[in-house]
């Protein structure tokens, strides 16, 4: 009892910690990074909810869906950014219980505050806020630890998980996979490192296959259910797959994985040297002391075994068609990159662990360090200046839509969804009745909001610059030709041209001049 009553303070800690730590984020200088990828998603919970991100099949929508309630578009913004940064923090903790050995607790606050203490400010965005892998990583590890086999009082064998654990964790498992379909492959190739570094180790042969069966399962499960989910969608949505599915040929692997790890590191900055540091460091430290010198091997393997599942999480997400759609950007290696941060760290976490002789003192001091890294990143935190950075990352078309009684914003992608954001937040702190949706690419959910108004009540707001962009989603959506009612700082106000119009059939009225 009393153990557990130890546990749950310690989980309670570990809670407190990271939501500030969430919080702190929240209320500082990130949003400045806001564009339409993130934005989306805030949409989503205040314009029409759908069970995945807009006009796609693989980021399940979990979290606009708690945020539905909160029809405010700022406080909106403010809660998913709150719970993704909690999930992503809480995976990085998971992440250290999961693959490391009893000291993990330190490990975890360590890792997570020098996460945020050297991650460039880009990488934390796309890991913390705009992708799904912290809270699929989150959601999934919860969910294996639920299914975990307890030990008989007499140690000679594990105790099986009851079936409403068994339930809880593939719950979570199928959860994590709605969440983002390949979760699994970051966590099957952990599971198998693991287990061999476990066998290496002398763990006992039985609770070693039950573990390692139990964890396969789920989350061959899960993945069953996210490839489920996929081939389901357009049955469901009556949408076209967009997701281009399988690999690449194998002999355009090279060139692939070359350019995804050099997009990569491109972006990393500091962040390889300071975790070449804290590796190196805690080597010296566990090969000079001779207390931690027995230790050592343990800990080389566990964080061998976090290197390689990111390595084989790189090596499987760097050949797949839909990486190379979207230009091999970094942000598919967020998964590998907090691996292999976790084994850095975990490298100089253990001799300190054992130097202070891990407490309860220790920990809290660890913890600690969590909010005051966030602090240390994100500034003291401000509400006028997250409004301030919404601004200017948002607002820029703002005065001139509401002002033109728009109805629709069309121009490109990263235009177009923080201008209704914005526009949305901005009406509804004036008290105004305006309601604006975006046309541009994932318009198709929000289209039945505004397809009734009659196309002579249309009025467009069409971004300057982005005329080649417009046009497009125009033509899409079937309201080309237009006709230029007049000419704003940032935007032209478009109507569709009648389609008798001879103007309106040439298209020479929505031409820029």
């Amino acid at each position: 009892m009393t153990r557990a009553i130890t546990r749950a303070r310690g989980a309670l800690a570990t809670f407190a910690a990271l939501a500030a730590a969430a919080a702190l984020l929240d209320l500082g200088g990130l949003h400045r990074l806001e564009d339409g990828d993130s934005i989306v998603p805030v949409l989503v919970a205040l314009q029409r909810w759908t069970p995945f991100y807009w006009d796609q099949e693989r980021y399940g929508m979990l979290v606009p869906l708690l945020a539905v309630p909160v029809r405010d578009p700022l406080w909106n913004l403010l809660l998913q950014r709150a719970l993704l940064g909690l999930a992503g923090l809480a995976a990085v903790v998971l992440l250290a219980r999961h693959a490391l050995g009893a000291r993990w607790r330190l490990a975890g606050a360590l890792a997570a505050a020098a996460l945020l203490a050297a991650a460039p400010a880009p990488w934390l965005f796309e890991y913390l806020w705009s992708q799904p892998y912290g809270l699929s990583l989150a959601l999934a590890l919860a969910g294996l630890a639920a299914a975990e086999a307890r030990a008989d009082p007499d140690r000679l064998a594990p105790a099986l998980p009851g079936p409403g654990r068994i339930a809880a964790g593939l719950a979570l498992c199928v959860a994590a996979h709605w969440v983002n379909a390949a979760v699994g492959l970051v966590l099957l190739p952990l599971a198998a490192a693991r287990a061999a570094v476990d066998l290496a180790q002398g763990a006992s042969r039985p609770a070693l296959r039950l573990r390692l069966g139990t964890e396969v399962a789920l989350l061959a499960a899960g993945l069953g259910a996210g490839q489920l989910m996929i081939r389901l969608y357009p049955a469901l949505t009556g949408n076209p797959l967009r997701l281009p599915l399988g690999p690449l040929p194998p002999h355009e692997w090279p060139r692939a994985w070359a350019s995804l790890l050099g997009r990569a590191w491109e972006a990393s900055g500091r962040w390889p040297a300071v975790l070449g540091a804290c590796a190196a460091a805690g080597l010296l430290v566990q090969l000079a002391w001779p207390a931690a010198r027995p230790h050592a091997r343990a800990a080389l393997l566990r964080a061998a075994a976090l290197c390689l599942a990111a390595l084989a999480y790189a090596l499987a997400a760097g050949v797949l068609r839909w990486v190379e759609v979207n230009a091999f950007h970094w942000r598919y290696l967020a998964p590998a990159a907090v691996l292999v941060h976790l084994a850095a760290v975990s490298l100089l976490a253990d001799p300190v662990a054992r130097a202070l002789r891990e407490g309860s003192l220790v920990r809290a001091a660890a913890l600690a360090l969590v909010p005051s890294a966030a602090l240390a990143v994100a500034g003291p935190p401000s509400l006028a200046r997250v409004r301030a950075d919404l601004d200017a990352s948002a607002g820029r078309y703002t005065r001139d839509v509401l002002a033109a009684r728009c109805t629709l914003v069309t121009g490109d992608y990263w235009s177009v969804w923080p201008a209704v954001w914005h526009a949305a937040w901005t009406a509804h702190a004036r008290g105004l009745e305006a309601q604006v949706y975006g046309l541009a690419h994932r318009a198709n959910p929000t289209r039945a909001a505004w397809a009734g108004t009659p196309r002579e009540a249309l009025r467009i707001c069409r971004v300057r610059g982005k005329e080649a962009e417009a046009e497009r989603a125009l033509r899409d959506f079937r309201l080309w030709p237009v006709r230029v009612l007049e000419r704003r700082g940032t935007v032209d106000v478009l109507a569709p041209a009648p389609p008798s119009s001879p103007a309106g059939a040439r298209g020479r009225t929505s031409r820029p001049p």
